[in-house]
């Protein structure tokens, strides 16, 4: 039976409820003739229940994809009898006990869980159950198969795993730790980079390193290549022969030398190719992506054993403390006719500094949050937006409002080696009418 057909026919019959006996499995491409699986195990055919993909060979991944894709459950265990280098394959090159080993541990373990976890289709509820029935962490490994240069074997086939590992962590169901600090490239986000050293003009890599000459004698220095002519070695200067280093001369550093423009320098730049898309970048242009291995907490495995899905934690947001305050000083407006102030702050500049350097905009942005807390003062607001900050400022008028502006203006210039083309203008009635709308919604 072909991989295509597996698929049509799994698709075409409704999976069957499991007893709590015996685990059953589908082998594939088949066990050889005789062959006896361990006690305690049952043969299955395609649209039945199955506890485990047993592969009896290292299929292509085309091939083993079809087969998953008509199992279409995410969490049964597939071992190998046979070496397999894929990482996210459960148990590989260990031997045919260790394999059936593993897939009937995986098997018991998912038999534990509720229904609402088992069969949930929730992203979120699938990279728990693999992490529970497992028993292992969401360790991140490196693999230079995959455009992130990261994967994570306990997740499987999984999509987006760190992006559902990061809603995990803020619900407090699973711990993390630090794994690496990967660049990656802003056009198209591979982390699969060429890092070299490039000239500082024309940025080609075709460059070489040369020795400097130093003659004693007259003081001259210059690349070693301008003391050689055919066999001589003398100095491109005075003429003299350089016999002795020590002595006629040393060798007190080295240049860089680009091949395709000629320029010299000290030492080269780095920078930055990126192999799938081909483009170019500065050191400075490269954001870095931090990787974290997750653990289960014992909220994470309450939650998997109550059988409470990925519904029951939805966040639900509610109003910031700029919101707060903001409604606040509106009510203090209405009753007592105590004045307040909004102002917006954005930056002219922004783009052009994040063309030239994504890390430089982003430190800027750091230095300009603390210039912000340390001018204002403590019962001001500062939330930051995407293209600014917005500031609140209780109980005072346009004049105090402006003077507050302009000393974080100064501040800024002071502390700030970039000019970011600071902004800032005094919303009006409407904008705060706006702003407080904003703020009921999302309430």
């Amino acid at each position: 039976m072909s991989s295509v057909s597996v698929r049509q026919e799994w698709k075409a019959r409704p999976a069957l409820a499991h007893n709590a006996g015996a685990l059953s499995f589908f082998a594939w491409p088949r066990l050889r003739d005789g062959y006896a699986p361990p006690p305690g195990w049952k043969r299955v055919a395609p649209g039945e229940h199955v506890d485990a993909l047993i592969l009896t060979a290292a299929i292509p991944d085309h091939d083993l994809n079809l087969v998953l894709n008509g199992l279409a459950d995410p969490l049964v265990p597939v071992v190998c009898l046979v070496s397999d280098s894929r990482s996210w394959i459960d148990s590989a090159g260990e031997g045919e006990q260790a394999a059936w080993e593993r897939a009937r541990v995986i098997g018991t373990r998912l038999r534990d869980l509720p229904e609402a976890i088992r069969f949930s289709s929730q992203p979120d509820d699938i990279l728990l159950a693999r992490m529970y029935s497992r028993d292992r962490a969401l360790s991140a490994v490196h693999d230079p198969s995959s455009r992130d240069l990261v994967r994570y074997p306990v997740a499987g086939r999984l999509d987006d795993v760190p992006e559902v590992a990061l809603r995990l962590f803020g619900q407090n169901l699973v711990t993390r730790t630090f794994f690496d600090r990967i660049h990656c490239c802003p056009d198209c986000r591979s982390a699969i980079l060429s890092v070299r050293e490039e000239c500082h003009s024309c940025r080609s890599p075709n460059i070489s390193e040369e020795t400097i000459i130093h003659h004693f004698r007259c003081g001259h220095e210059a690349p070693e290549s301008h003391f050689r002519s055919g066999t001589k070695f003398e100095c491109a200067k005075c003429g003299y022969s350089l016999r002795h280093i020590g002595l006629d001369y040393d060798k007190p550093g080295s240049i860089s030398r680009c091949h395709e423009c000629g320029a010299i320098n000290d030492k080269p730049t780095v920078g930055f190719k990126c192999i799938d898309c081909g483009a170019h970048h500065d050191t400075e242009q490269v954001p870095i992506k931090t990787w974290y291995s997750y653990n289960l907490t014992s909220a994470g495995i309450q939650r998997i054993l109550k059988g409470e899905t990925v519904v029951s934690y939805v966040p639900q947001r509610g109003p910031d403390a700029f919101e707060v305050l903001l409604a606040q000083a509106q009510r203090e407006h209405r009753e007592f006719k105590e004045p307040y102030q909004i102002a917006t702050i954005t930056f002219a500049t922004q783009k052009k500094i994040e063309e030239q350097s994504i890390r430089l905009w982003q430190e800027s942005m750091k230095l300009m949050s603390d210039v912000l807390h340390s001018a204002l003062r403590e019962v001001d607001v500062v939330r930051e937006e995407p293209d600014g900050f917005l500031v609140l400022m209780p109980r005072t008028d346009k004049g105090e409002a402006k003077c507050a502006m302009d000393l974080v203006k100064a501040r800024m210039a002071a502390v700030l080696k970039v000019d970011l083309g600071l902004q800032y203008e005094l919303v009006d009635t409407v904008g705060m009418r706006i702003l407080s709308n904003q703020g009921n919604q999302a309430a």
